[in-house]
């Protein structure tokens, strides 16, 4: 315990001590970005799936609709041949 305590004191002790401070807040910092990333990538994708559902919805009610006209009354101007 004393070779510890006296080896920290020397210069090279102080240098292993300050790179794993180091170490730590970059090791820090990347898991916070990580996670950060992550959790914009999945508000993101639930963002995506939300609009889409909404897509799908709005697609199936227009389905609906023309499905209950006769097809001869489907003709308008933007009818193409």
């Amino acid at each position: 315990m004393i070779g510890l305590i006296t080896f920290f004191g020397t210069l090279w002790g102080r240098v292993a001590v300050a790179g794993g401070i180091f170490a730590a807040l970059v090791t820090a910092w990347l898991a916070f970005a990580h996670h950060y990333t992550s959790l914009g990538e999945s508000r993101v994708l639930a963002k995506i799936e939300q609009r889409t559902n909404e897509n799908v919805e709005k697609a199936s009610r227009a389905r609906a609709s023309v499905a209950k006209v006769p097809s001869d009354q489907l003709d308008d101007r933007y009818r193409r041949d």
